[in-house]
């Protein structure tokens, strides 16, 4: 992806990634407030799968911690926007 993309940009792409890599779930039910774990029980090889995917396309730097207490689409999208500026 190119240098400091929009949020919007983020967000339509980590959005396409949970839907590409889940692979059972409908563009029309994923939104930023979609909760991975609490919407779709979504906790094993798949969350793995997703979270590795996110680190690979925005080349993001996380830490555990920083994982911990993420089980939205929108805190994936706010640390991507925040570790990018």
């Amino acid at each position: 992806m190119e240098s400091n993309p929009t949020r919007a940009e983020v967000s339509d792409k980590v959005i396409q990634l949970f839907i590409d890599i889940i692979g059972f779930i409908d563009r029309s039910q994923v939104t930023e407030q979609t909760d991975f774990i609490h919407d779709f029980k979504i906790i094993d090889d798949d969350l793995t799968c997703f979270v590795m995917q996110i680190k690979w396309q925005f080349n993001l730097r996380a830490t555990q911690e920083d994982w911990n207490s993420i089980t939205t689409i929108k805190q994936i999208i706010d640390l991507i926007v925040q570790r990018s500026n």
